[in-house]
């Protein structure tokens, strides 16, 4: 949960480095959260609760993949392409701290 707390209060960083965990786990979390979210939808009857944690967490979610894709050293306006954004998230890091 921590992962994505961290990724909502850097919403409006675009520029920085994000690893591979931190944005996995983000994405992971944002997108188990609808399941929640539609229940309490059904319950409440509200129709359009859905679509607004959705424009409430777009920004986030670009800019955490736009931070992902820094770090890969790949250009980051490739993630707004929607499946090629997942698929470019998997690369590693430009620069691994690996030793061989």
């Amino acid at each position: 949960m921590n992962y994505f707390i961290e990724a909502v209060k850097e919403w409006n960083n675009f520029s920085g480095k994000t690893d591979l965990k931190s944005f996995w786990m983000f994405f992971l979390i944002f997108s188990l959260l609808g399941f929640p979210i539609g229940f309490i939808r059904s319950l409440i009857n509200f129709e359009y609760l859905f679509n607004i944690y959705l424009i409430i967490m777009i920004i986030p979610y670009v800019a955490i993949g736009f931070r992902r894709l820094n770090d890969a050293g790949i250009n980051k306006f490739l993630f707004l392409i929607p499946i090629v954004g997942l698929i470019l998230a998997v690369f590693p890091s430009e620069k691994s701290d690996v030793l061989v």
